[in-house]
């Protein structure tokens, strides 16, 4: 059974500042991938990757399960990225050092009114995958694309730390898991939990503890009005693969989360409970999704964690004022 296919997917959809010493890679956050960042790029703080604030241009890095490479791979085409970007070239099929295997796709986007170059390479070794994201705008000259693309060819894999090392390099912090037991990190900016012994849960046996945080950093999102924040944490839970979702209640609560609990159901045709706690620090958020049976009346516990969840950035941002 291919682990969290639709999950994969909707991380797809969502997608300590230091000089790197040229000629070596960079591992951010001492993750299982990293590379040679180009120019004048660090390390990014609020996101695994690196970033060269003047220029508005960064690489974001996810990891997931060496499996998922199968999944993406074949959606690496000019039809299906058009949604997404403006292919300019044919995607391309890598070797990198080490016999990593990739695929490449190079184009440009539009957000915000600002036109990107934009190269999305999706790798896998033995054990991990990554996909790695490079932005830069078009109107920068300082990163030209034969710079970029070397730093995409330096791309390297190192071995998997422990499941709690991958945690505390999430950028969020869980001050109480509530008793729910960590299976496993996603993409370098999410978890899933369970309560019970199968780690992959397909049939509702067991609760899905999902936390997820945006990546990188809007400053936008620290303004946006009490409705504003209601309109994305509605957006994104219906967002999940649920059919005839069902918003029971919907709270702004006076820190500013935003509590949703509906149900819906899923795609094996099961009648689930949803309950999602959105939170807001600096240029971000991250919410925490509970999905279970209704019999298993865990929503208590589901709050307990979501409101223990904290962005590191705003953490820090906070302790510093």
């Amino acid at each position: 059974m291919r682990p969290y296919p639709k999950l994969i997917a909707a991380w797809l959809c969502l997608f300590l500042a230091f000089p790197a010493l040229a000629g070596e890679p960079v591992f951010p956050g001492g993750g299982a991938v990293g590379l040679e960042p180009p120019g004048a790029m660090t390390v990014a703080d609020s996101f695994a990757g690196f970033r060269d604030s003047a220029e508005g241009a960064s690489i974001l890095i996810a990891e997931f399960p060496v499996e998922a490479y199968a999944e993406i791979a074949p959606k690496f085409t000019a039809e299906t990225l058009a949604a997404r970007m403006k292919v300019t070239r044919p995607v391309e099929k890598l070797t990198l050092a080490g016999d990593v295997e990739a695929v490449l796709a190079t184009g440009l986007q539009t957000q915000a009114g600002i036109e990107y170059r934009k190269w999305v390479m999706i790798a896998r070794n033995s054990d991990s995958t990554a996909m790695v994201t490079v932005q830069i705008p078009s109107a920068s000259k300082v990163y030209p694309d034969a710079e970029v693309e070397a730093a995409l060819q330096s791309v390297r894999f190192q071995p998997r730390g422990s499941l709690e090392d991958e945690i505390a390099r999430l950028p969020f912090a869980i001050g109480d898991r509530a008793d729910f037991r960590a299976v496993r990190t996603l993409a370098g900016s999410g978890m899933i939990l369970t309560d019970g012994p199968k780690d992959v849960v397909a049939d509702g046996s067991q609760p899905i503890v999902i936390i997820a945080s945006s990546l990188g950093n809007n400053p936008a999102i620290g303004a946006l009005s009490e409705e504003q924040r209601e309109q994305l944490a509605v957006k994104a839970i219906q967002g999940l693969n649920f059919t005839d979702f069902r918003a029971e209640s919907t709270e702004v609560e006076e820190d500013g989360d935003v509590l949703i609990s509906g149900s819906g159901t899923n795609s094996g045709g099961q009648q689930m409970m949803l309950r999602q706690i959105m939170r807001f620090g600096g240029g971000g958020h991250v919410r925490t999704v509970c999905i279970f049976a209704s019999e298993q009346n865990i929503a208590a516990r589901c709050d307990q964690v979501g409101q223990a969840v904290t962005l590191k950035a705003s953490a820090e941002s906070a302790s510093e004022d």
